[in-house]
């Protein structure tokens, strides 16, 4: 009994340690889902409703330690997300009110989460990506899911 009691446990730590390594690895892959443009630049999409994505990335690959990875999304940086209506939607910064970060980093790119919009009426939405960023190394906005 015991010998199954620890088989059963260690195939429901793999299973739950999958999962987990599935939704990290998914997420990655997804942040330009609907598109990429240059900074500046502008995108036109045709979004359904849900949540939005929003990131900034730039083609290097940005020092870190144990704790931290040393890159940021530039205070020049400005995004807008604009609805069909023409209205302006908030950018809701990443985190427990916009208080966290979501960084991440590849082979030759540094990511990091503008911030998330709730898309609530299906259409075609403008996002639009303005600053002058010194020093950026190839400088994108990622739109995804």
């Amino acid at each position: 009994m015991v010998p199954a009691l620890i088989v059963l446990g260690v195939i429901v730590f793999l299973a739950v340690d999958g999962y987990i390594l599935y939704r990290v690895f998914a997420a990655r892959r997804s942040a330009d889902d609907y598109g990429v443009t240059p900074v500046p630049g502008e995108l036109s999409i045709a979004l359904t409703p849900g949540r939005l994505k929003i990131s900034y990335q730039e083609a290097y690959k940005a020092p870190g330690d144990e704790d931290h990875i040393y890159f940021e999304v530039p205070s020049a940086l400005e995004v807008s997300v604009v609805a069909p209506t023409g209205e302006s939607l908030e950018i809701k910064g990443p985190g427990f009110h916009g208080m966290g970060s979501v960084k991440d980093t590849g082979k030759n790119w540094s990511r990091a989460r503008v911030g998330t919009v709730e898309i609530t009426q299906p259409g075609q939405y403008t996002v639009s990506a303005r600053g002058t960023l010194e020093g950026a190394v190839e400088p994108v906005v990622l739109v995804g899911r």
